[in-house]
């Protein structure tokens, strides 16, 4: 999730181009937002630690549809990202969304839940980082 172009710039989020475990581009969605933001998550943190970058499955599970809140659609996908013939609609698909978008809000408002307290230290600063940051 690191900029080609700038090293030190990271992106996550739905408009991230980024490509998925299946060789193939991940659409944009929330449920692709997630996935980066974990993996951007990561990448900082090892930097930051200088501990090697884990990997986070980059996945797309499926699309889901509001259609107001008592109508909704949601189909998984397969690891090429073709739509399942199986799929979830009504008012069945809307309460998943409703609680998908509730589990996402609550998650941004709580960004450390769960995480570990001083598990990492920051690694030590370069001489020349030393000195830019105290000038």
């Amino acid at each position: 999730m690191r900029s080609l172009s700038h090293p030190n710039v990271y992106a996550a989020g739905d408009s991230v181009y980024t490509i998925g475990d299946n060789g193939r581009p991940l659409p944009m969605s929330c449920a692709s937002a997630g996935f980066t933001g974990m993996q951007a998550m990561k990448a900082i943190v090892g930097s930051l630690t200088g501990s090697k970058t884990a990997n986070v499955k980059l996945s797309y599970p499926g699309n889901h549809i509001s259609l107001g809140r008592r109508d909704g659609i949601l189909q998984m996908v397969d690891q090429e990202a073709q739509a399942k013939p199986k799929y979830v609609g009504g008012r069945k698909a809307a309460r998943i969304k409703a609680g998908i978008v509730r589990m996402s809000l609550w998650t941004t408002s709580h960004p450390t839940f769960g995480l570990p307290k001083r598990k990492h230290h920051l690694a030590a600063a370069q001489n020349g980082a030393a000195a830019r940051v105290a000038a």
